[in-house]
């Protein structure tokens, strides 16, 4: 063919169009029948053997190995350890927690003390400093202002 030119495309296979029929319903229908994605191979009886002994054989090896564990040491032992320093840890970890949980209810004490404080001596600042200003009744209804600056 020529530089240039298009080669022509692989026939390619054409299903032809279904188009639903009035009065027959979808269920009635037999379903077609759908074929595997092309490109995905089902594994071989072969490879499926193959694993299955390879893990039989690393299941049982491992098994083997936890047995020869237990001979060495002495595996009661090593459990009950284990829970004790488990609950030597939680119990740790609790008198932690409530340490802070004292501590942080001692903060918020003491902010709400201190709140309560500058809430309570603005109130009496209010209270007595209008008390010692002289009230817009004894002033002649006008509160006193400032004089003006000149420009």
């Amino acid at each position: 063919m020529p530089r240039g030119s298009m080669s022509p495309s692989p026939p390619s296979r054409v299903r032809p169009l279904h188009l639903p029929t009035p009065g027959i319903s979808s269920q009635s229908r037999a379903a077609p029948r759908r074929s595997r994605a092309k490109g995905r191979k089902r594994p071989s009886k072969l490879k499926h053997l193959g694993m299955g002994v390879l893990c039989i054989a690393g299941g049982s090896s491992i098994l083997a190995a936890l047995m020869a564990l237990a001979d060495q040491f002495n595996t009661l032992l090593l459990v009950s350890q284990a829970v004790a320093n488990l609950i030597r840890g939680l119990s740790l970890l609790a008198t932690g927690l409530l340490q802070m949980l004292a501590l942080l209810t001692v903060a918020t004490l003491t902010l709400l003390a201190l709140l309560l404080l500058v809430g309570g001596l603005t109130r009496m600042v209010r209270a007595f400093g209008g008390a010692l200003a002289p009230s817009r009744s004894e002033s002649g209804g006008s509160p006193v202002q400032p004089p003006r600056l000149r420009n």
